[in-house]
């Protein structure tokens, strides 16, 4: 397949290595072009890590007119923040029965449903991931290091009916999706807010000494943090259960996802090999991304069906004093993804029919 990776920072060159390896063509695209300026000279970039070898880009620009023309599939791997500037600055070069999935979701089909349906082919497919299928960094410009690949990752289209075509064409390319029922179930497994939240506030002086070095997850991580993770997570785990949704806790996923061992949220992320070494970039970033399009989208949706979460909450609101930002007036609220007075059945209605 040929595929548009748009995103050139950490994320988007791990998948364009990583897809590359695997025979199919890359466009990569990325807005300020000295980050991909070594890929667009040389047509190669270096992969090392858990998988290793050079892999051929067709394509390294940032002139977006050319990247997205005469693709398979459009894969956005920016941060939240990213997905509807993109999105607006490449509507007018979309082809007829466009593909574009978004890495990690972060209610991406739900915010963005509106923009594309004002593409001029009315049959654009919008699809999104629970999170990213590697872990991986920018070593050099060039060079990117995947330091994990998860085993397993849920994909899944609105509306619905659009699932089965996503995966059937994506999942030869990467085995490791499995369909989801809707993109509530996408936005929602996502496990990345309610680890990177706590893991950050609680560490915030360690952070701020040595941001570029703090191996997050290793680090970051001991009992008592874990067990506020533990109880954020129950919130969230309330309202999926209120939605009649089947996922699973954030710890059941980090083990299947990773293959790790242990009983605890503390003993798994201590044993994920691929957490070990992991040092997380622009963590602050990283956090800010999570609370706007994560905790307060959460929080939100909890108050709309009457799920009690007051940790989630206490969270949001200890880093609205930490980052002197109202998280509550500038995250996603269930207003942003037009479900605003809606109950259950009619939310279900909605991300299965469109």
């Amino acid at each position: 397949m040929k595929f548009a990776v748009l995103g050139g920072g950490s994320a988007g060159q791990g998948i364009a290595g990583y897809l590359a390896l695997r025979g199919h063509k890359i466009n990569l695209y990325n807005r300020t072009p000295e980050k991909i300026a070594s890929i667009a000279e040389s047509g190669n970039l270096k992969v090392s890590g858990v998988i290793e070898g050079t892999a051929e880009i067709q394509k390294a620009s940032s002139d977006i007119k050319n990247i997205v023309r005469d693709v398979d599939c459009i894969l956005i791997t920016t941060r939240a923040f990213g997905h509807e500037p993109l999105i607006k600055s490449c509507l007018s070069y979309l082809e007829k029965n466009a593909m574009v999935v978004i890495f990690t979701g972060y209610w991406a089909a739900l915010r963005l449903r509106f923009l594309l349906s004002r593409v001029r082919y009315s049959n654009t497919t919008i699809a999104e991931t629970t999170l990213l299928p590697l872990a991986s960094e920018i070593v050099e410009p060039g060079h990117v290091k995947i330091s994990g690949i998860k085993s397993k990752m849920r994909i899944a289209a609105y509306p619905a009916s659009k699932t089965s075509s996503v995966y059937q064409k994506l999942s030869p390319v990467l085995p490791q999706l499995i369909p989801g029922n809707n993109v509530l179930e996408t936005s929602l497994e996502s496990f990345n807010p309610i680890l990177h939240v706590p893991i950050a506030l609680f560490n915030l002086g360690e952070i701020e000494k040595k941001e570029d070095t703090f191996k997050f997850y290793h680090e970051g991580i001991s009992p008592k943090i874990a067990r506020i993770i533990d109880a954020v997570d129950a919130e969230r785990m309330k309202l999926i259960q209120k939605l009649n949704l089947d996922l699973l806790p954030a710890r059941d996923m980090v083990k299947e996802y990773y293959e790790t061992k242990g009983n605890s949220t503390y003993e798994i992320i201590r044993n994920c090999k691929a957490y070990k070494e992991y040092v997380l970039p622009n963590i602050f970033s990283y956090i800010q991304e999570d609370l706007l399009y994560g905790l307060v989208p959460l929080a939100s949706m909890c108050d709309l069906l009457r799920v009690p979460s007051e940790a989630t909450k206490r969270l949001i609101s200890l880093w609205s004093l930490v980052d002197s930002v109202n998280y509550w007036q500038k995250g996603v609220t269930v207003d942003n993804l037009g479900i605003m007075g809606m109950n259950c059945e009619e939310i279900l209605e909605l991300v299965t029919k469109g």
